[in-house]
């Protein structure tokens, strides 16, 4: 019989699928539900210790024999913080032990409770990695979120170099209700180089093996371009969902306007399996797609720094490597005719939403100026910057090729910054900047740079942030329009007079088109600013409009 405490179970339980062999376990209470749910499983081997500091090098030892990770179990308070001399030693010895740590709930630290401190990164530098595990109770996001921790830390100690890692476990009372008669089958997150050869071998083996395979690439730099031949095999070998900000030299995806159009059902379009590669998304129904998909279908997740980012909740094998290796490695791969049914059917439903898109006449609003932005500044060796929020969401739909974004945090500032650093390393490069009026407006400083005339920025201007008109629910905020999206009146003809930029101003279709053609056209050796006035009220109604279109067709 286990413990009652589902973070302990969770644990547990990974510990065996993980391999684990040897815990030493010291005496206390609150460490009690551990040392007692690690006791009833004959695939770990107990080894009792005193004394902390001693049950630390004990599992060093453990750990240069074994050649496999090894756990140390210490009770709340002072315990854990004896463990350092061992947690350093192994560290620099590159033989890095699992410490687990029981702790009190994080309500009662400093709160004059028995044998409690601040337990987290109490080990310092010399764990790689430090997690606190929820308490969990009936959330399933909970559950997934103690799985997710619990995997990190244990990969963490396997990667090369074996740091130390440190898994902090809260546990509220009682504490010793032994009542649960099975461990919880938990999913176990594999991990391996792609440089083994062994890892690259089964994963391409799986890739062979599926019948409706799907890619999806995330942001990567420009610089981690395939060639052309390579691109073109692999739309050949696996469905690829892309953005603008994913890959140089893909072409359009229209993912969101994809998923749009699939609703929350068509299983035929659910792949078998799946690999991610890159870093953020923008879109939302993107990452709900993947969080929806059956528990049967394989996922794959390349990380160039070994860190597990669990975007769709249920990655099986997180692979060391760079995405293009990977990416280039799976466009050499044969393919057999199911795989080209389940691409083919991708292929009829991205015709089907590209030809939608492109008969829907948007009127004057934030969505034409990106449109004909697109049509008409698209050219070889130029760089196109979008900002956030509503600007890139923008590019994910008219963008005719790469966009650069601050996607990272996906903060409103910098953005204008960045694009203005990128237009300073080569003056001779056209440099486009595609911006939302807070961003500008947080970001103007940007300007006090002597900058050239490389430097393009198209400003659209709808008098407060647009990304907010397109959340469900907040419209039933009386207060949406002013304190919670920045209302404002401003414009930027001022900041162009006071830092000598070229401005321009749009307020409709034909001063639009004027604009436009200035700003790509003119010869100019300052900056040039275009700035596209338009009501918010049009823009959300428009946007909305779209995806009703592509969902409906009218």
């Amino acid at each position: 019989m286990y413990c009652n405490k589902k973070n302990v179970n969770i644990l547990t339980a990974l510990l065996v699928r993980h391999g684990v062999r040897h815990i030493v376990v010291c005496p206390g209470s609150r460490n009690a539900p551990l040392v007692h749910n690690f006791s009833q499983c004959d695939a770990l081997v107990c080894h009792p210790a005193t004394d902390e500091r001693s049950a630390g090098f004990l599992a060093l030892g453990l750990r240069q024999q074994c050649k496999s990770p090894v756990a140390v179990c210490v009770t709340s308070g002072s315990a854990l913080l004896n463990l350092l001399p061992a947690v350093a030693e192994a560290s620099y010895q590159h033989q890095g032990i699992i410490v687990i740590s029981a702790d009190r709930p994080a309500a009662w630290i400093d709160q004059l409770d028995g044998q409690t401190l601040p337990q987290p990164h109490a080990l310092g530098d010399f764990a790689a990695v430090s997690v606190s595990l929820p308490e969990v109770d009936d959330d399933m996001t909970q559950a997934w979120y103690c799985n997710r921790l619990v995997n990190e830390a244990i990969l963490a100690n396997k990667r090369p170099g074996h740091p130390s890692v440190h898994i902090n476990v809260p546990i509220s009372e009682p504490l010793f209700d032994f009542t649960v008669e099975e461990l919880p089958e938990e999913r176990m997150v594999r991990s391996g180089s792609w440089g083994e050869s062994t890892v690259r071998d089964a994963v391409m083996k799986s890739f062979a093996e599926s019948r409706r395979p799907m890619v999806v690439i995330g942001q990567l730099p420009p610089e981690s371009a395939l060639p052309a031949e390579s691109i073109a095999n692999l739309l050949g070998k696996a469905v690829i969902l892309s953005e603008p900000i994913s890959m140089e030299g893909l072409p359009a995806s229209y993912t969101d306007q994809m998923l749009a159009a699939l609703g929350g059902g068509a299983e035929a379009y659910h792949p078998d399996w799946v690999l991610f590669a890159g870093g953020h998304t923008v879109s939302k129904r993107l990452r709900r797609f993947l969080r929806t998909l059956s528990h049967e279908t394989m996922q794959l997740m390349v990380s160039e720094d070994g860190k597990l980012r669990d975007i769709s909740q249920d990655t099986d094998w997180l692979i060391y490597a760079d995405a293009p290796e990977v990416l280039q490695s799976l466009s050499e791969q044969c393919i057999d005719s199911a795989k080209g049914e389940f691409i083919q059917l991708w292929d009829r439903l991205r015709k089907d939403v590209t030809a939608r898109q492109s008969s829907f006449m948007p009127a004057y609003s934030q969505m034409l100026a990106v449109s004909r932005f697109e049509s008409q500044a698209r050219q070889d060796n130029a760089l196109f910057y979008y900002a956030n929020s509503m600007s890139v969401r923008l590019a994910a739909l008219y963008a005719k090729g790469y966009c650069n974004c601050n996607r990272g945090v996906n903060g409103i500032e910098g953005s204008l910054s960045v694009a203005a650093g990128a237009s300073l390393a080569d003056e001779s490069r056209r440099v486009y900047c595609v911006i939302g009026d807070l961003s500008f407006f947080y970001d103007q400083n940007a300007l006090w740079q002597r900058l050239g005339g490389n430097l393009r920025i198209l400003l659209l201007n709808n008098g407060q942030g647009a990304i907010f008109r397109t959340l469900d629910g907040l419209d039933k905020s009386p207060v949406r329009d002013t304190l919670i999206s920045g209302g404002h009146e401003t414009s930027a003809r001022g900041a162009c007079e006071e830092h000598n930029l070229g401005y321009r101003s749009a307020t409709d279709s034909a001063s639009l088109e004027d604009g436009l053609r200035w700003l790509v056209h003119e010869d100019s050796e300052r900056p040039l600013l275009l700035e596209v006035f338009t009501s918010a009220d049009t823009d959300e109604k428009e946007y909305k409009r779209l995806y009703k279109y592509i969902v409906c067709g009218q």
